[in-house]
This record gives C-alpha cells, structure tokens and sequence, in this order.
C-alpha cells in the first residue's frame, strides 16, 4: 500500500486543493445526472460517474496523471529494476462514490486488477470518534490475527486530496460515517495490463 499525498511541496499540495474543488463540483452534478447510479455493494451511498476518465477537463487529466504516478511507484517498489521491462500499457476505469451520513461499503476485493486505489474529494467529518468513515484494509491471511502475524486490518483516514494504493487483490472496506458527519466524496480505480510482457516473449 502506498499513500500518494504530498502535503510537503507546497506547489504541488496548491493545485491539488484546486483541482480538489474542481472535482468536487464535477462529480455532484454529474452524479445527479448520470442514468447508472447506484448504491450496489454499498449502504447510504452512490457508485456513479463510471466515465468519469473519458470526461474532458483539465482535472480529469490531472486525476489521471495521478494514478499513473501511483502505478509506477506500486510497480517499482513491486519489481525493482525490473520494472523497466514492463513496457506494456495499461487499462485504468474509474468510479465516483458519494456516501451520505452512516454510509459505508462491505469488504470486497477487485480481482481482476492489478492495482486499485481511492482519491479523497471530500471527507466529511468523522467527529474525533474512532475510525468512522476510514478506509480499512485486511490482511488476507487466515491465520494472521491467530498468530499475531498483524493486527489484521490497516485504517486510512479519509483526508481530502490523499490517494491510497494498494494490489487489487487486497480485501478493503469502509467504515460506517458518523450520524451528522456530513458528506464524503471519493473516486475508486483500478488498474490492468495488457497481455504483451516483452520479459516473457
């Protein structure tokens, strides 16, 4: 797992609370809007805006620029200097998600990505109280907790402009927000390869 926020360049911290606010409007119109939203898999909540990397905006290629920062570091902490041999492109598809007060989502993996993550838009407001509204991410290991190997569940606080990444196939869910903790607005993505490994010609 890796945690993309940069708070410590102030230039770049800049046009990530800019380009925040841009989003933030983009995807409660269009969430309004769209046809195909939905709460599937998610209490107090709405999956929408799943073009949302087709749209054209000057924020949606910087979103992009974003995950592929993200990818390329997952892949070189992964690999190493073998990294460069992955020459292939990659497939990305991306996702809105609005909870409302209480919302939260069950655990679930994206199996069929390599990489996955979620970009904070807005966190709401989890009141100080325990982990309300965190991203958790559990150790896959059946015998983990058993043989306090770990604790067995990672928490995330939801801060706006944060993007966490983590393999696909990583099991991850959301905590229920608090009754009047507000609004929370995130974007959800995944990432694969094509099948053209040049290593394994």
């Amino acid at each position: 797992m890796i945690d993309v926020t940069r708070p410590g360049c102030h230039t770049a911290y800049g046009r990530t609370v800019f380009f925040n606010d841009t989003l933030r409007d983009l995807i409660v119109t269009r969430t309004v809007t769209d046809p195909e939203a939905s709460n599937f898999g998610v209490i107090s909540a709405t999956k929408a805006n799943q073009d949302i990397l087709s749209w054209e905006h000057p924020a949606i290629d910087w979103f992009k620029t974003q995950i592929m920062d993200a990818v390329s570091t997952l892949t070189s902490a992964v690999l190493g200097d073998a990294a460069s041999e992955v020459t292939q492109g990659v497939i990305a598809e991306a996702w809105t998600v609005v909870y409302a007060e209480g919302g939260s989502l069950r655990p679930h993996t994206h199996h069929d990505s390599a990489w996955s993550g979620v970009y904070y838009v807005e966190s709401g407001d989890a009141g100080g109280t325990g982990d309300a509204g965190y991203l958790q991410l559990l150790d896959p290991r059946p015998a983990a907790v058993a043989r306090e190997s770990s604790e067995g569940v990672f928490r995330v606080e939801p801060t706006p402009g944060r993007m966490v990444s983590f393999p696909g196939w990583l099991p991850h869910s959301v905590q229920a927000t608090l009754t009047g903790g507000g609004r929370r607005i995130c974007i959800a993505w995944n990432v694969a390869y094509d099948k053209d490994w040049t290593a394994m010609k």
